[in-house]
């Protein structure tokens, strides 16, 4: 089944739109990838995290367009701090970006032997009773800590949990990836290709887990909610598939602390609202909520490099007050807080 539905994304040739230059390029960069992916593998993690460090932080100071977007974002969402701290936290934004990587590359430390990391008793709990329901479940996220090993981990705990991803510009990068976050059972369906729409809904009928990110501004279905008190587009499909087909919905993320990935698990009840639209939107400002109350926590481990807020509202004064107003009962309806 998943080999079928993939089949068109992994085994895409390179774009035919691809000019003579182009196909250089891109080919000297996957190779440049796949060899630092290579060498990496040899260097002991405790070394390699420590040139991500060095890295990190020489990048923070070179990379001048990822810094006027970022501390443009962080001043948004922290007027009333410096700009002194809003760079530092630009700067160790790059640093967790690094390490980041380096994790990636070496994720079987973190999936096996002596620094494995477990999904807790609290969250099992959670997963198991979401499951016991029958339904499936909507496990929401962002770009939070190192986001590519949580979802790995919740696959090796046994739990049978599915993602849609978008396909990378080249093939053969979207091969790489599929290949490295499939390794522990974490199944990857890609956006676009035939069949997904099929195969989210058999996902729930076999009560499945669906795994999806919402921090983002993309180019799919949403609505305009607070994030960071502005209107943000924001993904609707976690709570439009959860309130059709009544599987349970819980947020996820992990922080790292200490060098320690701690994943967080909560439930999110469903709201009560007899128009569909006006609950999805409902939904959708409690998990965007909670995704900043996460970020709040721990500002260096989001990707503040995004264009959060390139979607424009039609009014955005109007907006913001409507919708400040929508989250604020949200939350309250749902027993969460508003950052």
């Amino acid at each position: 089944m998943q080999e079928r539905q993939d089949r068109h994304v992994l085994d895409a040739a390179l774009p035919a739109h691809w000019g003579t230059w182009q196909r250089v390029k891109n080919t000297a960069l996957y190779g440049i990838i796949r060899a630092s992916f290579a060498i990496f593998r040899l260097i002991p993690f405790p070394i390699a995290r420590g040139i991500a460090v060095f890295v990190g932080n020489l990048a923070a100071l070179v990379d001048w367009r990822d810094q006027r977007r970022a501390l443009a974002n962080l001043a948004i969402a922290f007027p009333e701090a410096s700009r002194t701290w809003r760079f530092g936290v630009f700067r160790r934004m790059f640093v967790h970006l690094a390490i980041s990587a380096v994790e990636v590359i070496h994720t079987e430390r973190f999936m096996t032997g002596p620094h494995a990391i477990a999904v807790s008793d609290e969250g099992r709990r959670l997963l198991d009773q979401a499951l016991a329901e029958g339904h499936g479940a909507v496990l929401v996220g962002g770009h939070i800590g190192n986001w590519e090993i949580c979802g790995q981990l919740i696959a090796k705990a046994g739990y049978p949990i599915t993602s849609i991803a978008k396909p990378l510009y080249d093939p053969r990068l979207t091969r790489l990836v599929h290949v490295h976050r499939s390794a522990y059972g974490h199944r990857i369906l890609w956006r676009g290709d035939a069949g997904v729409a099929k195969e989210i809904l058999r996902l729930f009928k076999h009560n499945g887990v669906l795994g999806l990110l919402i921090d983002q501004d993309t180019k799919v279905q949403g609505t305009f909610v607070p994030f960071f008190g502005k209107p943000a587009y924001t993904p609707t499909a976690a709570a439009s598939f959860a309130l059709r087909t009544g599987a349970a919905v819980l947020c996820a993320w992990a922080h790292r602390v200490d060098g320690v990935h701690q994943i967080h698990f909560e439930r999110c009840p469903l709201p009560q609202a007899d128009d569909h639209d006006a609950a999805v939107a409902l939904l959708t400002a409690h998990l965007s909520a909670r995704l900043e109350a996460a970020i709040r926590a721990r500002p260096e481990q989001w990707v503040w490099l995004h264009q959060r807020f390139k979607t424009k509202a039609t009014s955005v004064d109007t907006e913001a007050a409507a919708l400040n107003n929508r989250v604020r009962a949200v939350s309250n309806g749902l027993g969460g807080t508003t950052p």
